[in-house]
């Protein structure tokens, strides 16, 4: 089974780490790394070069970050990233997604993932409620 794990981050992609390394010894699991957000802006750090440097394969690399960070940016970035992973989605077929998070970006590429009845494994979302 091919297995996307979407990674927007060094910080989710350190706790991916363990399972992709699980997943590499399995033989019923091919593991795809899809990179994007921030691992593919120099502002933040060009954090794919740290995944390369491990010397884990990226299967694809998304750019879905614009410049800035004010709430109608945000918005716009959700509506880019959801066109981009569409166009993406259309492309690929995988037997799971692997998520992690509850940032934007990630709600963003898992939405554009629903028409394509593609499975979704959701690890570590928090409830942002008032007083909760």
């Amino acid at each position: 089974m091919e297995v996307a794990i979407l990674t927007s981050s060094r910080a989710d992609f350190g706790f991916y780490k363990p399972l992709i390394d699980e997943l590499h010894k399995s033989k019923r699991h091919q593991v795809r790394l899809i990179a994007f957000g921030t691992h593919l802006s120099q502002k933040h750090g060009y954090t794919i070069s740290y995944i390369k440097e491990r010397k884990y394969e990226v299967y694809a690399e998304i750019k879905t970050t614009l410049d800035g960070d004010s709430p109608k940016i945000i918005a716009k970035t959700i509506a880019y990233t959801i066109e981009q992973f569409a166009e993406f989605w259309s492309k690929n077929t995988f037997g799971l997604i692997i998520c992690l998070g509850d940032r934007y970006e990630m709600f963003a590429a898992v939405s554009a993932s629903v028409p394509f009845n593609i499975p979704v494994a959701h690890i570590s979302g928090r409830r942002n409620i008032r007083g909760y």
